[in-house]
């Protein structure tokens, strides 16, 4: 067996589980700064200044008790689950388990007052490993994007 083939096969599967966790690759900070981010770290996080632009928590036309009413149906509709809820602190726990080897990441969400809306604090980790191949990142893109969709 080529030595080529031996390298080749696990750098393919990598970009394939990269592409499949939406990793954006060619977005900033640039390709090696997000592989180093992908491959040695087990956490992302929603902030106002994000490792990640897509991971910038963006303002809702919502209250914060609005925007935390619609966090359980988001949560519900991506198959994870509640593990703790907090509607005084505005402050949701969720499991979400990997489909295919079912490892779990917990994703802690807090959501903020902020004017006449909100904003959202968010952070994905995985229990296991050292590197999480860009899925915490992926569960908080599809938290993001589940709540952008719904404040248009």
């Amino acid at each position: 067996m080529s030595i080529w083939l031996i390298i080749s096969i696990p750098l393919v599967i990598l970009f394939l589980v990269l592409m499949q966790n939406q990793a954006n690759l060619s977005q900033s900070p640039g390709v090696l700064a997000r592989l180093k981010i992908f491959l040695t770290t087990h956490q992302a996080e929603i902030n106002r200044d994000p490792l990640l632009p897509e991971l910038m928590s963006p303002h809702f036309n919502r209250t914060a008790a609005e925007l935390f009413a619609q966090l359980p149906a988001v949560a519900e509709a991506q198959g994870w689950q509640i593990s703790a809820s907090d509607k005084t602190q505005y402050r949701l726990q969720l499991v979400v388990s990997s489909a295919l080897f079912k490892f779990k990441d917990d994703l802690d969400i807090r959501v903020k007052a902020e004017g006449d809306g909100s904003y959202l604090l968010a952070q994905s980790r995985s229990r296991v490993g050292r590197a999480d191949f860009a899925a915490n990142s992926k569960h908080l893109q599809l938290l993001l994007k589940a709540l952008e969709s719904a404040d248009q």
